[in-house]
């Protein structure tokens, strides 16, 4: 996590750890959720409406919470070899790679956004057209899914370019 210590890093540090925790306690009330639509189905036959449709909804939303988080703390998956391959020659071209790399990962994300910001915009201005569930039994709007999801995109294509900062500095990302 060493582009934490630039100074787009230190900016980007808590709002990035702050979505990463957004997701987490997410996660936690989901599991909350789960057991008490559990104990309801079996304790009083009574499940709680819309679970599965909460969980779908929520799992989308958790991993671009956290997306940016496991790019920056170095989880996100990818292939060292060539970078391995490029240090022996020259640590000057491992960064280059690295920084290569990430700015890619920005474009290819900042592409997505822009092509989703279409769908997001569609179901803020009409919610009562954009929804997950059944009409009649549980409804949810997808509005605030999309918003975290472009929130996620957002934070995750700054982490690639302060990634990409910081690999063209010297330091290990």
């Amino acid at each position: 996590m060493a582009n934490a210590r630039g100074r787009p890093g230190l900016l980007l540090g808590p709002v990035v750890a702050g979505l990463n925790a957004l997701g987490s306690v997410w996660i936690l009330g989901l599991m909350l959720l789960i057991c008490a639509d559990i104990i309801m189905r079996g304790v009083f036959n009574a499940p709680i409406a819309g679970v599965a449709e909460m969980v779908a909804f929520s799992i989308v939303g958790i991993v671009f919470l956290q997306l940016a988080h496991t790019l920056r703390s170095g989880s996100l998956t990818r292939s060292d070899l060539l970078l391995i391959v490029a240090e022996r020659h020259s640590p000057r071209l491992k960064g280059f790679l690295l920084a290569l790399y990430n700015l890619a990962g920005a474009g290819i994300l900042a592409i997505a956004l822009w092509h989703f910001m279409p769908s997001f915009l569609s179901a803020w201005e009409r919610p009562e057209r954009h929804f997950m569930g059944n009409p009649g039994f549980f409804q949810i709007p997808t509005w605030p899914l999309y918003g975290l999801m472009s929130i996620g995109m957002a934070a995750t294509i700054l982490q690639f370019l302060a990634n990409s900062l910081a690999a063209l500095r010297g330091e290990d990302v």
